[in-house]
């Protein structure tokens, strides 16, 4: 009959939430640095300051790891469905421009966005974990927003929410990875807006 240090054998070690972060961090910081093909698991390992089988007990394959790594340090706006439709309309766009622009502020940003586009082809797992962690939610924050604009005669009542969306998310994207980058992320956007029309006020 076995005993008790024998199911304790058993059951395993508890996971380290620690270790796990390590991990994660490193190699969001590689894939960033090096691309996928320049990021090995016994790289991750040794930055994290972790034995590789730690690694190797918690994820299958690299590719699995690195999406989940992205998907770990990309976050969404933390604003409701109701805030984004009864806040004022003043205090929802800043809250959406500052989100935005603490991320491209962040300097492992522009690399990992080129890595992630990069590999779009090889490993579109990666930028589809990248969409659902981060891209998805922002995206669909800014078309409620955009619709809201053009509800309360702030855009032409005719406009496309989907397709300004697409420009204002473009308009970032080529700002943030070709020189010279715009400092101001706030200013920029709503320059851009603008352009399509958008007026503060009615």
């Amino acid at each position: 009959m076995a005993g008790k240090s024998d199911e304790l054998k058993s059951a395993g070690r508890p996971r380290d939430p620690e270790a796990d972060e390590a991990i994660l961090r490193a190699a969001l910081e590689l894939f960033a640095e090096r691309g996928v093909d320049g990021t090995s698991i016994e790289q991750i390992a040794k930055r994290a300051g972790v034995a590789r089988l730690t690694v190797y007990r918690r994820w299958s394959s690299k590719e699995e790891l690195l999406a989940q790594a992205i998907a770990y340090g990309r976050n969404a706006p933390d604003l409701t469905d109701e805030e984004y439709d009864t806040l004022p309309y003043p205090e929802v766009m800043a809250r959406m421009l500052g989100s935005m622009a603490d991320s491209i502020a962040d300097r492992r940003l522009a690399p990992l966005m080129a890595q992630l586009m990069g590999s779009t082809f090889s490993h579109p797992e990666l930028f589809d974990a990248f969409w659902a962690a981060s891209g998805a939610k922002r995206r669909e924050g800014g078309v409620r927003l955009v619709r809201r604009a053009i509800r309360e005669g702030m855009l032409p009542a005719d406009s496309d929410p989907d397709v300004i969306v697409d420009i204002i998310i473009g308009a970032v994207f080529y700002r943030m990875l070709v020189p010279p980058r715009h400092d101001d992320v706030g200013e920029y956007v709503l320059r851009v807006l603008r352009q399509v029309g958008f007026r503060a006020t009615p």
